[in-house]
């Protein structure tokens, strides 16, 4: 568990300084206008948030699984 926490810190902190290195030294790469390296940071960015909530929805998912099997397990022996 730690290596993901590791990961999701690191590619946060990279997607952070994508987009800090992008507004400091003001657009260094552009394609049609917009600034790529904010750009890709944003992305980094989501993919850590869309990445925890993934998990915590896993988490939730096998929580209710393992009560829903308590609960049959309870109606079974009454």
């Amino acid at each position: 568990m730690s290596n993901l926490y590791s990961a999701w810190g690191l590619t946060l902190l990279i997607g952070i300084g994508l987009i800090t290195f992008d507004v400091v030294f003001l657009p260094l790469f552009e394609i049609r206008g917009i600034p790529a390296l904010s750009v890709i940071g944003a992305a980094f960015i989501l993919l850590v948030f869309t990445s925890v909530l993934n998990w915590v929805f896993k988490e939730a998912w096998e929580e209710r699984s393992l009560a829903k099997a308590d609960e049959k397990s309870d109606d079974a022996a009454v």
